[in-house]
């Protein structure tokens, strides 16, 4: 069974802190998937605070190898298989 990473109303900059890039790329992805357009930004700012990320073309290999290098994890993105999102941890 899945564990549930985070709601959406406990989302705060010092918990966001406390997730690992994994949990962030299931956190964005259900971001953009239940949310609107307009709703989306506040919550991208709050985990934007803690996390840096990418959307590249999945079949950029050497792009993705160049982003690996400086702590990268890449993750699929359910809603569009042309693209992967790649996920960093800022430092502090």
């Amino acid at each position: 069974m899945e564990k549930e990473i985070i709601s959406l109303e406990e989302l705060t900059p010092e918990k966001v802190l406390k997730l690992s890039e994994e949990d962030v790329s299931k956190l964005l992805s259900k971001i953009v998937s239940d949310l609107p357009k307009e709703k989306r930004s506040g919550y991208v700012n709050i985990i934007n605070t803690a996390f840096e990320f990418r959307s590249i073309s999945s079949k950029s290999r050497s792009l993705k190898g160049d982003l690996s290098l400086y702590g990268f994890k890449f993750f699929s993105i359910p809603y569009n298989n042309k693209l992967i999102m790649g996920v960093k941890r800022r430092r502090q």
